[in-house]
């Protein structure tokens, strides 16, 4: 997981690389947490993989490391504690309900140390994803919105989103219709590049009729990141991490469901496999009560 991110932020990597290991990752906490019963076993293989997960960063600052190590390991131990708590004081086992303390924590500690040590590099070269990984989100986004503004070319070049822009501020003009077919392309001619020029002064970054959308919406963000980088270090970095964060974690809600899916399949197998076994056991405990 650690090299997939590391390799991720250079730009050599796709994200569903990035994301499968991801994936694994909280699939493979969720079963030591199910059946690591001895804490400090559990502690010794957490600072193994927190070692793991951090050596492919051996370049970066010591604090940065240290840190982020710290969070990771916290959140995972976290998660742990968690799961044995729901194990140990329920009766019958529930697989959902015991991982989902785990595979959240997981979840929150990998986003967590990401952002941390993507933090240093903000503004300078990829934003947070690489130029191929926006450009699928990009389409993807501007697909879905499609659906709601079917008149609108958000895939595409920046002549043909602001020709349909143009064009959809005209449609209900009373003028424009009672206009002849060549006083209306004429008009509609006028009325895209007044909108080329309105948008290209709005992105940040330099941007032609024939450029693809997504690589102007990139290349702005891009630009303003280092704009906003180059007036306060301090403070874009701090905010831009937070935000962020925020995002994915969000995101990370539903990441959490699916890794527990996963992990439920892998449990299963191993259970039909005979690796693992559920037992009971007979426990005698003491209760409160009135006399």
């Amino acid at each position: 997981m650690g090299y997939a991110y590391a390799e991720f932020m250079k730009g050599t990597w796709p994200s569903p690389i990035l994301l499968g290991a991801f994936f694994v990752v909280i699939i493979v906490s969720a079963l030591e947490a199910l059946l690591a019963k001895d804490a400090w076993r559990r502690i010794g293989v957490l600072i193994i993989e927190v070692v793991a997960f951090f050596i492919s960063f051996y370049a970066e600052s010591p604090q940065l490391l240290g840190i982020s190590a710290a969070i990771v390991f916290v959140f995972f131990m976290a998660g742990y504690t968690q799961c044995r708590s729901e194990l140990n004081h329920g009766i019958i086992f529930r697989f959902f309900p015991s991982t989902h303390g785990v595979a959240a924590k997981t979840v929150t500690a990998l986003l967590l140390a990401g952002v941390i040590l993507y933090i240093p590099r903000i503004g300078s070269g990829p934003i947070f994803i690489n130029e191929s990984g926006f450009t699928v989100i990009f389409d993807w986004a501007a697909g879905l919105a499609g659906n709601f503004y079917p008149n609108l070319t958000l895939v595409g070049s920046l002549a043909d989103f602001s020709a349909s822009v143009a064009k959809e501020s005209l449609s209900g003009n009373a003028a424009f219709t009672a206009m002849s077919s060549g006083d209306q392309a004429a008009t509609l001619s006028a009325a895209t590049t007044e909108v080329e020029g309105n948008f290209s002064k709005f992105f940040a970054a330099t941007s032609t009729p024939s450029s693809m959308m997504s690589d102007v919406a990139y290349h702005s963000i891009v630009a303003t990141l280092q704009t906003w980088r180059a007036r306060s270090f301090f403070w874009f970095s701090l905010v831009w991490g937070i935000a962020v964060f925020l995002v994915l974690r969000t995101i990370g809600v539903i990441m959490v469901w699916i890794g527990q899916f996963f992990a439920m399949i892998v449990y299963e197998l191993l259970l039909a496999a005979g690796a693992i076994r559920i037992t009971e056991e007979a426990q005698t405990k003491e209760v409160i009560g009135f006399s």
